[in-house]
C-alpha cells in the first residue's frame, strides 16, 4: 500500500504518493529536525550573549553617568558646603530696648556646616564669591507698649529692617529673607534698632539663618 507522505522545501510543498520515497523523506525529516533544533540552540545561546553584553554596557554607561553627576555637582557648588542655623534662645526674657544699635549673637547653633558663622560675633562670614539666601526672624511676647525689629546688615552698611509695631498685639512674629551676592570675606548680621524689643525662650522664635546657593 502506497503511504503519503509530505516534503517539504523553501516555498514549496511537494505531494508524493509513492513507497520508494519513504526513506529518502524520513533520513531528509530527521536532518530537518536536528537542524532546526541546532539553529534554535545557536540562537538561543547568541540571544543570550547579545542580551549580557547590553547589560554590561548599560552597567558601564549608568557608573559613567553617576561620575558625571558627582563631577557636575562639584563643578556646580564649586565643592563649598556653607550652610547655618543659630537662635538667640534661653535665657527667656525680653532684650531691650536699648540706646544704641547692638549686633545680635545667636548662640544656640543648630546647623554651622563649613563653619562660616561665629556664634561668638553673631557674624557669618562667606568663605567664597556666590549667591547666598539669608533668612532672619523677630518675635515678642507680652509686650504692647514697644515696636518689635531687627537689621540686616552687610558689611557694615544696612540692607533690611523687619519689624511690628507696638500696636499690633501682645504677640508678634515675623520673618524675612533675601538672596546675597557675597564675596569672601563678605560679612552678614542682624542688629537690634535703638528702643525696640524682642523676646526668645526655649522655642527658639528668634533665628538667623543662611546656605549657599551657587558659585559666581
Amino acid at each position: 500500500m502506497d503511504a503519503f507522505f509530505i516534503c517539504y522545501k523553501p516555498k514549496l510543498l511537494i505531494w508524493k504518493y509513492h513507497t520508494r520515497y519513504r526513506g529518502i523523506y524520513v533520513i531528509y525529516c530527521i536532518f530537518h529536525v536536528y537542524y532546526t533544533a541546532v539553529i534554535q540552540s545557536t540562537n538561543v545561546e547568541g540571544f543570550k550573549r547579545t542580551m549580557k553584553s547590553e547589560l554590561n554596557h548599560l552597567k558601564s554607561k549608568n557608573s559613567g553617568n553617576a561620575c558625571f553627576l558627582n563631577r557636575f555637582s562639584s563643578d556646580f557648588t564649586g565643592g563649598t558646603k556653607v550652610a547655618f542655623s543659630a537662635a538667640l534662645g534661653l535665657p527667656a526674657g525680653l532684650r531691650g530696648p536699648i540706646n544704641k544699635e547692638t549686633t545680635l549673637i545667636y548662640k544656640n547653633v543648630m546647623t554651622n556646616v563649613g563653619n562660616a558663622y561665629n556664634p561668638a560675633t553673631g557674624i557669618f562670614t562667606a568663605p567664597v564669591r556666590g549667591v547666598y539666601y539669608i533668612r532672619f526672624t523677630g518675635s515678642v511676647y507680652d509686650n504692647n507698649s514697644r515696636n518689635m525689629g531687627v537689621n540686616l546688615y552687610k558689611n557694615g552698611r544696612h540692607l533690611m529692617h523687619l519689624g511690628e509695631n507696638s500696636i499690633d498685639g501682645i504677640a508678634k512674629h515675623a520673618s524675612s529673607g533675601v538672596t546675597m551676592d557675597l564675596r569672601p570675606g563678605d560679612q552678614v548680621y542682624t542688629r537690634l534698632p535703638i528702643n525696640y524689643v524682642l523676646w526668645d525662650d526655649a522655642y527658639f522664635r528668634i533665628s538667623f539663618s543662611g546656605f549657599f546657593l551657587f558659585p559666581m
